[in-house]
């Protein structure tokens, strides 16, 4: 069985979607962690990060990014 990747222009470009459908930590949050689980065995370290960073913005205030800056995290992972 051959595994597609789920690389981190991928996740970028769903995330940018979501975000502009609704901009919600919780929900975000939420979604983010069923992409992980989604493609858990499909991930490589750069595209884990990158959501880990969206999955860790409900353990507080410090881990929170605006809506502008999580829109441009999410284009920076579209390059």
């Amino acid at each position: 069985m051959v595994i597609k990747m789920y690389k981190r222009n991928d996740f970028g470009r769903e995330l940018e979607i979501q975000i502009n459908k609704n901009f919600d930590i919780d929900e975000l949050s939420d979604w983010a962690h069923e992409k992980y689980l989604d493609n858990a065995r499909s991930l490589d370290r750069e595209t884990q990060s990158a959501i880990m960073k969206v999955i860790s913005m409900t353990e507080g205030e410090q881990f929170e990014y605006t809506k502008e800056e999580l829109l441009d995290f999410a284009k920076s992972l579209q390059k």
